[in-house]
């Protein structure tokens, strides 16, 4: 009995074994999971990773982002993985449908970055180099160059006017290395092919990344001596069709108008000046009281004789803007595809009015105004496993139209003439005017009356690259081959529809005694009697001039990466060649430009501590001799990644990454300003000698410039960079010193006399020029809670260049030495104050255009200093007195704040140690000619007879005319001005709509934001924009922005 219920319970435990087994058989087979996996945004991730924990059983997701697994485990765990997000585990319990969202890892998506012609992971990186994120670049502009200001350490970029189309920045990477003649813009690559870079919408681009070593930069040879510049315009993206749309409205006022002195101010400075010089008023009592009268500062008495047209008043300043413009832009883009074919098209419509005033009466059109077409087109197709095929089309189409006359034109116009020496116009709306020879224009004519300009250009840019995996063979693997062609075309025209019409004058007399019109200005019917001063034509003439550009390029290169255990070999080898042909007249310009190259490099890495990069670049030049045509340009780089030693474990928590690098390597230029195939004589028509008493030239063939047999000329770049990450790597510090020798730079020879009889002075590679500097980049990350998130950044930049050789002879004093100073120096006088008495004059040397102290200089002029000591005020005292305009620190900090859907943006920039020289008309009271020009408001801050010793003020002594302002208007520290500045770039505040609000409707995303620019501005520098390329504030000045706009996606 008892065995058989021992057999009995065996066999029951069996039978329960089986059917448990069964069980979990039949619920395995019967249980499976979906679900879909998305993004942050909501976007449908195609080709993630889905795997049972556990097991080998996995699939990936569809084109709907959508995935389906049979389980096989009693309590599975699904293992999410996708490429740059943070890998997941989702425990499934009892649920059918699973949905996950991958977060972004952060420091995985910043393992590659863009390097010369390719990507390398950012560890292995030796090179100095900095990237920007696209994201943040939203700026109302038309130009891409105005909007990276203050982002970039190393980067210096400067706007120089804010008329519309022409707002570009000048940008400089590490300063500037060369002399003032020279190419000293960085190279921009733009997809692999040399490409301006300004009318590129920002939503385009996937990368922007600035080289600025020679290991960076070597490979690109001639043409990566002053940095480079490389953007990638955005691929497609395996996913559904994902459509895009960004629209923003946006008010412009400019950020600081000249403020130009009134009437009345501007005669009672001018009576001080005319009597200083002439001993006697210029405007008289009754006409400052008529003035007054006839533009409503006080109760008028006979508005038939006291009225604008008699007695103007006129701020041009402001008859030539308006006080608010407009500009508007809208994207449009759709980015998918499928694993072997993706696609991204873009299609952008920018237009900006400008701030000048137009006339109604006038039958044409002289606004100011710029429209642009901008579409991008990029196909990325994969034929075979190996294969890939990228095409991609680009350019844009625009439109400006502006008055006839130049902004600048137009600024120097009302800089030149007074607020009373002409009305706003003739009462009968003729163009007033007192000059018979048509000179000292009437600035609103200028602008409204003269015709306009229309500038149409269209640029057409289409690449094709085909890469091949040649890993076929195991000694292959890690091998692949590419070849790129592209072709761009760039077509400009501009179409000139210009007049110049009569002036007219009023041909009553005025009272000797007064100044005040007499009664014979009307005639005896009470109408104005009027002359015709000037002869001109009321019809529209017309001219135009184009041209046109269009270049070929090519490459082939073999690219080697492959991992050997802890051993990393790459490889680079490259053939390139650009042909580049513009338009031109002469035989000269109508040669294609060619250039030509190879260059290579090699890395290698070990188990990523040790690093090592060898680049060498080959390229030839038409400007050589066949003998020196060919030039090669190596650099080195050494890399430690110190933070993955062992030793370096223990202080991990403290420093989480910490890596010293340094490069050193060679770069070569050819270029020259205005000159090719500099080692071939050019002979051309010339005046030839002269014979006889009467000096009569003979003229006949002849050379016009003179071949020298000139080689490259080099620079060596070294750059010492430390990379650091603190607190878990949510502060990260780069610094970087660098230094740069240049020789051989291409001058005119300095040191043969004229009277050798060139025709000009020849060139040769006589210029040597040093440039170091440091600059630093400080990020911090750090989430404050679950829906908080704060960036803080900053960038630093510090330079130095330094003259060593400029071929100058010989000097008779040491402060006229060239030699030792820098590159932009401005030159001139120091000034020692104002003269505070007749004594002071006395015993000072002799000022400038006297034969002894005291024979034109008088109390409350400059003074200048003597430094030779011999008493006389000369060029020999002559001596760099300031850094010039290009800053030698540029800065720039921001943050990014965001809680919730709400987030806030801000960006700071800076430059110091920047200086401007003021001169020119209304800056330098009374100087012109016939002392009739205008004045700033400022005009009130000058030297008064009343207090002789007070030298702080603003401007000397009153003289009037050219000849009595001669001392006072030399280039000295005196008008020397400090322009640096601190400017609230770029102001963000965005909301992201929830996505309740959001769900069935076809909007995926959506984002209201608010956006201003040049918001502020701190400078001690008050008179115009500090940032403008002018002396006397005769430029377009930058604007201010306001704009509301709305992105959504779907």
């Amino acid at each position: 009995m008892n065995l058989f219920g021992k057999q009995q319970r065996v066999r029951g435990l069996w039978i329960v074994t089986l059917l448990w087994a069964f069980h979990l058989v039949v619920w395995a087979q019967n249980s499976s999971v979906t679900g879909r996996v998305s993004d942050e945004n909501g976007d449908l991730l195609i080709g993630v990773n889905v795997q049972e924990k556990g097991s080998s059983n996995g699939v990936i997701t569809d084109a709907n982002g959508q995935y389906n697994l049979t389980l096989t485990t009693k309590n599975p765990v699904l293992i999410v993985s996708y490429i740059g997000y943070k890998q997941q585990e989702v425990k499934v319990n009892k649920q059918k449908v699973v949905d996950i969202v991958l977060v972004e890892d952060v420091a995985a998506l910043d393992e590659v970055v863009v390097v010369a012609y390719g990507h390398q992971r950012k560890v292995s990186v030796v090179g100095a180099q900095s990237s920007m994120k696209m994201a943040e670049i939203k700026a109302p502009t038309a130009n891409l160059s105005s909007s990276i200001a203050g982002r970039l350490a190393g980067v210096v970029a400067v706007q120089r006017t804010g008329e519309p189309g022409h707002d570009d920045s000048d940008i400089w990477i590490r300063g500037i290395s060369t002399f003032t003649n020279q190419n000293s813009k960085p190279l921009v690559l733009v997809d692999g092919v040399e490409r301006g870079f300004n009318n590129l919408d920002p939503e385009d681009i996937e990368s922007f990344t600035v080289l600025k070593d020679a290991s960076a930069t070597a490979v690109y040879g001639v043409r990566g001596a002053n940095g480079v510049i490389l953007i990638k315009t955005k691929p497609g993206k395996v996913g559904k069709p994902q459509f895009s749309a960004d629209y923003y409205e946006s008010f412009v006022t400019l950020v600081k108008k000249p403020d130009l002195a009134d009437a009345i101010t501007y005669m009672e400075a001018a009576n001080e000046a005319y009597m200083d010089t002439r001993n006697q008023l210029l405007y008289t009592p009754q006409y400052i009281e008529a003035t007054r009268k006839a533009n409503g500062l006080m109760a008028n008495d006979n508005p038939t004789m006291y009225n604008p047209y008699l007695y103007p008043a006129v701020n041009w300043m402001d008859e030539l803007f308006n006080d608010w413009g407009h500009n508007r832009r809208v994207n449009m883009s759709v980015r998918g595809g499928v694993p072997n074919a993706t696609y991204y098209v873009s299609l952008t419509y920018y237009n900006e009015r400008g701030l000048t005033r137009t006339a109604q009466m006038e039958n044409y059109d002289a606004n100011m105004r710029y429209d642009r077409y901008n579409y991008t087109a990029n196909l990325n197709l994969k034929p075979t496993t190996t294969t890939t095929l990228d095409l991609g089309f680009s350019g844009y189409l625009s439109v400006g139209n502006y008055p006839q006359e130049s902004t600048q034109s137009l600024f120097s116009s009302a800089m030149s003439i007074n607020p009373v020496y002409l009305p706003r116009m003739m009462p009968d709306g003729s163009v007033p005017g007192i000059s018979a020879n048509g000179d000292f224009r009437h600035p609103l004519a200028d602008l409204t009356r003269r015709g306009y300009t229309n500038e149409s250009r269209n640029q057409l840019n289409s690449n094709i690259r085909l890469t091949q995996d040649l890993g076929f063979w195991k000694w292959s693997k890690g091998l692949t081959a590419s070849m790129m062609l592209a072709f761009d075309v760039n077509n400009s025209k501009n179409l000139y529809y210009q007049k110049r019409e009569d002036t007219y004058y009023y041909a009553g007399s005025k009272d000797a005694a007064t100044g005040l019109w007499n009664d014979d200005v009307f005639d005896a019917e009470g109408n104005y009697r009027v002359n015709r001063t000037y002869q001109g034509n009321k019809e529209l003439s017309y001219s135009s001039g184009s041209s046109e550009s269009r270049s070929t390029y090519f490459e082939a290169s073999l690219n080697y990466d492959r991992t050997f255990g802890l051993h990393r070999v790459g490889g680079l080898f490259i053939y390139n060649q650009k042909n580049y042909r513009v338009g031109a007249s002469d035989l000269v310009g109508s040669l294609p430009y060619k250039q030509q190259g190879i260059a290579a490099r090699g890395t290698y890495s070990w188990n990523d501590r040790y690093f090592f990069e060898v680049n060498v670049g080959y390229n030839g030049s038409e400007n050589f001799s066949p003998s020196k045509r060919f030039g090669f340009f190596p650099a080195v780089g050494l890399g430690w990644a110190i933070s993955n030693e062992e030793f370096w474990k223990p202080l991990q928590k403290y420093v989480s990454y910490f890596k010293i690098r340094y490069t050193d390597g060679l770069v070569g230029t050819d270029a020259v300003t205005g000159r090719r195939f500099m080692y071939l004589d050019q002979m051309g028509n010339q005046d030839g000698y002269r014979f006889g008493t009467s000096n009569s030239s003979v003229s006949g063939w002849g050379f016009s410039r003179y071949g020298a047999n000139v080689g490259w000329s080099t620079s060596r770049k070294q750059d010492l960079g430390i990379d650091l990450k603190f607190m878990n790597d949510a502060l990260s510090v780069s610094v970087d010193l660098f230094k740069e020798h240049r020789k051989d730079i291409f001058l005119f020879c300095k040191t043969i006399p004229d009277y050798s009889g060139f025709i000009e002075m020849p060139y040769g590679n006589l210029g040597v020029v040093d440039n170091k500097g440091i600059e630093m980049t400080l990020e911090y990350n750090k989430q404050l809670g679950k829906k908080s998130f704060l960036t803080v950044r900053g960038n630093f930049s510090w330079n130095e260049d330094k003259i060593v050789e400029d071929d100058s002879p010989a000097v008779d004093y040491p402060w006229m030495e060239t030699r030792g100073t820098n590159v932009n120096g401005r030159w001139g006088w120091i000034a020692e104050g104002l003269f505070t008495s007749e004594e002071d004059i006395m015993d000072h040397a002799k000022q400038f255009g006297e034969e002894y102290p005291g024979q034109v200089s008088k109390v409350g002029d400059i003074k200048y200093k003597d430094l030779n000591g011999d008493g006389v005020i000369d060029d020999y005292d002559r001596c760099l007195i300031g850094q010039g305009d290009v800053p030698k620190i540029y800065y720039g900090f921001g943050l990014d704040y965001q809680y919730g859907n709400f987030s806030i943006g801000a960006i700071f920039s800076g430059t110091a140690m920047a200086d401007r020289c003021l001169s020119g008309d209304a800056i330098m009271p009374f100087s012109d000619t016939n002392g009739i020009s205008n004045l700033y408001s400022n005009i009130t801050d000058r030297w008064s007879a009343d207090d002789p010793t007070n030298q702080n003020v603003f401007y000397p002594r009153l003289h009037y005319g050219s000849t009595s302002n001669e001392n006072n208007t030399k280039t000295s520290t005196w008008w020397q001005k400090d322009v640096s500045y601190l400017r609230l770039k770029q102001l963000t505040i965005s909301y992201n709509l929830p996505k309740k609000l959001l769900s069935g409707t076809f909007v995926n995303n959506a984002r209201i934001y608010v956006m201003g620019s040049n918001l502020l501005t701190f400078s001690k520098f008050k008179l115009w924009d500090p940032e403008l390329n002018s002396n006397n504030g005769t430029s377009y000045p930058n604007n201010r922005t306001y704009s509301i706009g709305v992105n959504v996606s779907f």
